[in-house]
Order: structure tokens, then C-alpha cells, then sequence
């Protein structure tokens, strides 16, 4: 995350010049709200540096502290020296304790399996609020994987063409309401900008029902036959970013869309465990 964090005791609601006040002061700016400060401006801009730089210092530290706790004596590499310099860098500015948690987890992955996460990514990452990275881990626990790929995707809905008589045939669709588990569009939006999502919907091509697909999801393994020729799939594919940063990532299951996505595809498929 790239903003300071005020103290926590300033997260209580107060009205808005004590917030202002108390911010300004945690940040070295109160200089003029205080009218009795007689440092002058140098000084003060000299107070503010120090701040900056002990809040930065702390930040690191803390992410090696947690990296050094993790670690149980694993066999390592010597890191990057460029990837290393704009890791630290960048790890100064990561104030929220999750996100360093995140940020060591990093730092010990590029110890052990040097070249896992790319500068790209941190780059993408640092930019991140805490908003963003949760919305993330939201959209992670609804995708899934299709046989052998290993891109994750996210089902937007299931196609089929059903021949009713010999000259004429119905489609139909079955759209994938993401709404109901508090994603709506405008995060796929979010997470397209910041290139966590590729910005085209995809179409399968279609699925042959005489040959089983298999759909990973949440640690378990489906296997789905098409009741007919003419089915596929539309999705969004997470980005090789997104990849990146959703093997680092800790993610809840959501067991209500597990049900609700089987319940989807039963309408299409027959489903086996």
C-alpha cells in the first residue's frame, strides 16, 4: 500500500480540524496550525524528514523481521541485486500490516524460487490500496481452472444451442450473477485497470460431449459432460500479473458460490466428483 497510515488511535471518529490536526502532527506538517511553534522552516521541514524516514525504516525492518520468522532454514540463492534494491525501495512505502505480511512472504518466495515474482508485479502491487488487494482476494475465490490450463478464469456464463426441431434451434444462456457475492461489474473494471484481469471476454470453443472437461475449483476436482455439441463457456481471464500475485495471496473459500456455480452448470452438464 503507498500511503502513510496515521495512528490507530486517530481511527476513532472526530470532527474534521482534531482529524486534520492529528494527521498534520503525525506527518511533521502542523508547523503553521500550531501558532505557538517557534521552529523555523527548515527545521520543521528537517522534523518532517525525520519522520518520513523512521516510519520507512520501520516498515522494512518489520517486513525482514516477518521474512526472517518464516524462513526455517530453507536452502536460498543470493537475490538480484537490481530486484533487491527496488524491492526495498518499495517495501518502505508498505505500511499496512498485511500488506507486509504479503511483501515478506514475497521477499522469502525470491529467496528460495529467485525470478517468481517479477518487478512488474511489485510495481503493481505497491500501487494497490488495502481495498484493492481485498476486492483481489474476492475475485481469486470464485475463479477457477479448466483441464490442464493453468490460467485462472472467471466463468461469466454458459452457452448452449439446444436443435428443437430439425430446422430450427434455441439458444439459451446462463449468465453468472456476480453481484450476489458483492462483485459487481465495476470490480471486474477496477482489477482490469490495474491489469490484474485481461480486458476481452473469452469464448471457449465448443465442447465436444463425448469428452469430459475437468473444472477445478477451491481445491476440488469436477468433471463435467456436455448433454449436447453446441455449449462453451465466456470468461475473463486473470492476467500473468494476476497469476503472479494470486499465488502469493491468501484467499477464503465461498462456499455459497460453489453451490450456486455447480447449481449453474447442472443446467448444462452432468457434474461428478
Amino acid at each position: 500500500m503507498a500511503t502513510t497510515q496515521p495512528p490507530s488511535k486517530n481511527r476513532l471518529r472526530t470532527n474534521s480540524k482534531s482529524r486534520t490536526h492529528a494527521l498534520a502532527q503525525h506527518f511533521g506538517y502542523d508547523g503553521l496550525i500550531n501558532s505557538n511553534n517557534e521552529l523555523s522552516l527548515t527545521k520543521r521541514y528537517l522534523n518532517s524528514q525525520q519522520l518520513q524516514y523512521q516510519c520507512e525504516q520501520s516498515n522494512i525492518e518489520t517486513i525482514f523481521k516477518l521474512t526472517y520468522d518464516e524462513c526455517n532454514n530453507e536452502t536460498t540463492t543470493e537475490p538480484d541485486p537490481d530486484w533487491l534494491v527496488r524491492f526495498i525501495k518499495m517495501a518502505k512505502q508498505v505500511y499496512s500490516s498485511s500488506m507486509q505480511r504479503l511483501w515478506a512472504q514475497i521477499l522469502k518466495q525470491e529467496l528460495t524460487h529467485p525470478g517468481t515474482t517479477s518487478l512488474r508485479a511489485l510495481t503493481i502491487l505497491i500501487s494497490m490500496t488495502h481495498k484493492e488487494a481485498l476486492l483481489f482476494q474476492r475475485i481469486m475465490s470464485v475463479s477457477c481452472q479448466i483441464n490442464n490450463n493453468k490460467d485462472r478464469k472467471i466463468i461469466t456464463s454458459i452457452k448452449t444451442t439446444k436443435k428443437v426441431i430439425y430446422f430450427w434451434t434455441k439458444n439459451n444462456s446462463y449468465p453468472i450473477e456476480y453481484h450476489q457475492y458483492a462483485l459487481p461489474y465495476s470490480s471486474i473494471i477496477i482489477l482490469m485497470d490495474l491489469g490484474l484481469i485481461l480486458k476481452t471476454e473469452f469464448e471457449s470453443s465448443k465442447i465436444n460431449p463425448r469428452q469430459n472437461i475437468q473444472l477445478y475449483f477451491q481445491s476440488i476436482s469436477y468433471t463435467l459432460n456436455s448433454y449436447n455439441k453446441n455449449t462453451s463457456f465466456t470468461y475473463y481471464r486473470i492476467s500473468p500479473i494476476g497469476q503472479e500475485l494470486a499465488s502469493l495471496i491468501d484467499y477464503n473459500s465461498n462456499n455459497k458460490y460453489q453451490d450456486y456455480l455447480l447449481n449453474t452448470l447442472a443446467s448444462v452438464f452432468t457434474i461428478t466428483t
